[in-house]
């Protein structure tokens, strides 16, 4: 490897860099600290007869996180956390073909840095990781370059697409509560199981965080950030009698702790949970069914999010060596190639707005972690999708970014699926019945909630076909926690469990008919993962979201309640456990 050597580039970066270091002459070490390494990074980084960076971006995630648990009224874990870590990405090549969006070499490095403002050590860090990633980034357009050598892209496509430079700053945040106050919130709601002899294994968990992120960019973009979260949840497992497990869950996510802490209303949910719990213990199961269902509430909110939402990314899939293309071409978005198709029912419409603030919204944010604005935008209009949300990653049929970087890569902020042929509760159910009748069917089913994939007992196994079906055209959808067969003639009969078989993101097309209320939920972005709840003062159901990007992420979805004429439900397959041999040491005699 040759030895580095000093050389200047763009002289209009220089002078960008300068002008915000003499503005926010005020800022704390930390940010002082980022722009002095910037501004050295653009004059001095280059190796001899190798490519300067073109593009530099630098990313400071300072966190406090406090987090309790408890089982059966005692404290298992009570934990408080803070750390600062940094994530350097760079680019050399120019905008139309550089070291990104191929299978090696990113030009990423990221770095722990020191809890005080230590200017020097905080700028050896970043120094230290800078260099790392540039390295990477020569070793990556290199091997990208030998790869494509011989091979013609499939997509003529650019690797990043310009943005102007933006500023924003937020005020410091709120604090913490004291980490006494969940440990409390804890402990009593895990101790209201031991009112429930059916309840086999039972916890709560409260945790509360906040994030404030540092960007910095070599274009001039630059924005300090606050990323809170608090989150308070209680899981309960049992057992049918001839072994089938069960569980449920209550959650209140938000972005303080007062929003999550109310504990009569956590403590009336818990309870009610509890009670459904025991009474699937003794619900039949189902038979196999084919036919209309309808998604009620929480049901409906967790149906987008587990089928439709992981659509709406628009995410690239990477340049590769020919004998990768397969495994990376099998997870692509089929939504990349359905724009100006139908994807909705043609009474849905479907926009993504980052400006929405209260009402169970929590999902908006002002920029985007590539330091772009956010904006409304547009994605699904009567039926037919315009647009997937994207970062500055360039997207075949979609120009630039719409602000929607969260983490690694584009999510939604708040969501809002609206129709334009909205029905009351009593007719929806009436429109349920018809179709009963048409298909000659005994009943219908109403489902009123639907697990969630990572809201599970520790001791559940991790659902393998869950994890593969992801990025694929099939979607697999948690099992019903609480479900009915709806009679005509008004009855309802809880279904122990039911499985979804054969979903796909075509179901939405296939909509009947919609409710003219909505629930707010909110649900994740990298992957879409995590956990749901619902907060009070109204059906809000939350998931947080997972992978890079820390605490504080979420995204707000208001869906209607939806009936589909024809949905497959067949009694869960696979074997079961035998129930515990002894009883329950609390509850035995």
């Amino acid at each position: 490897m040759k030895k580095p050597t000093l050389s200047t580039t763009s002289v209009a970066a220089l002078l960008t860099i300068s002008l915000f270091a003499t503005a926010q002459a005020g800022e704390d070490a930390l940010m002082q600290a980022m722009r002095d390494e910037m501004a050295r990074t653009v004059e001095q980084l280059r190796m001899e007869d190798l490519e300067a960076p073109y593009f530099v971006s630098y990313t400071v995630r300072d966190t406090v996180q406090m987090s309790a648990q408890a089982s059966f009224g005692a404290l298992l874990a009570s934990r408080e956390n803070r750390g600062r870590s940094l994530q350097v990405e760079l680019r050399v090549g120019d905008p139309s073909f550089d070291n990104t969006n191929f299978t090696f070499g990113p030009g990423v490095a990221s770095a722990t840095l020191p809890l005080a403002d230590d200017a020097v050590e905080i700028r050896r860090q970043i120094w230290i990781a800078t260099d790392a990633a540039y390295k990477r980034a020569l070793e990556g357009i290199a091997a990208k370059r030998a790869a494509l050598k011989n091979q013609t892209r499939s997509e003529d496509l650019a690797d990043f697409s310009a943005a102007e430079p933006f500023t924003y700053s937020e005020e410091p945040g709120q604090n913490l509560p004291a980490l006494l106050a969940m440990e409390s919130l804890a402990r009593s709601l895990s101790e209201l199981f031991t009112r429930m002899p059916e309840i086999k294994e039972s916890s709560a968990h409260a945790s509360a965080g906040h994030q404030r992120t540092y960007y910095l960019n070599s274009e001039g973009s630059y924005f300090i950030r606050n990323d809170p979260s608090a989150s308070v949840r209680a899981i309960a497992q049992t057992q049918a009698p001839d072994g089938t497990a069960l569980h449920d869950f209550v959650a209140a996510y938000g972005n303080t702790w007062e929003e999550v802490a109310d504990e009569d209303g956590l403590t009336g949910q818990v309870t009610s949970m509890g009670q459904a719990l025991a009474a699937r213990r003794s619900a039949p199961a189902i038979d196999d069914y084919i036919g209309p269902v309808l998604f009620e509430g929480q049901a409906a909110a967790e149906l987008l999010a587990q089928v439709l939402a992981p659509r709406l990314a628009g995410i690239r899939l990477p340049d590769t060596p020919g004998g990768f293309a397969g495994l990376f071409g099998s997870t692509r978005n089929p939504f990349l190639d359905k724009i100006g198709a139908r994807v909705l029912a043609r009474s849905l419409s479907l926009v993504d707005d980052p400006t929405r603030r209260g009402g169970g919204f929590i999902g908006g944010r002002a920029v985007d972690d590539d330091g772009v604005p956010t904006r409304v935008t547009s994605l699904v209009e009567n039926g037919i999708l315009r647009t997937l949300l994207t970062t500055r990653n360039p997207v075949r049929g979609i120009e630039g970014s719409t602000g929607s970087r969260r983490g690694s890569g584009p999510a939604p902020s708040n969501l809002l699926l609206t129709t334009r042929q909205g029905m009351s509760r009593e007719e929806l159910l009436a429109e349920l019945m018809l179709l009963v009748e048409e298909s000659q069917a005994e009943y219908g089913i109403i489902v009123r909630r639907l697990g969630n994939p990572s809201v599970r007992p520790p001791a559940d196994p991790v659902d393998i076909a869950f994890l593969m079906t992801r990025g694929s055209q099939q979607s697999r959808v948690e099992n019903a926690k609480l479900a009915y067969k709806a009679y005509p003639d008004g009855r309802e009969e809880l279904i122990q469990k039911a499985e979804f078989a054969a979903i796909t993101d075509s179901l939405f097309k296939e909509v009947v008919a919609a409710s003219e209320s909505s629930t707010v939920y909110t649900f994740g972005s990298s992957g879409f993962g995590p956990g749901i709840g619902i907060s009070f003062g109204g059906p809000v159901v939350s998931m947080q979201i997972g992978g890079p990007g820390g605490s504080g992420n979420f995204v707000s979805v208001s869906v209607p309640d939806l009936l589909f004429e024809e949905v497959t439900l067949r009694k869960p397959v696979g074997n079961v456990p035998h129930p515990p041999v002894a009883d329950h040491p609390f509850f035995g005699e």
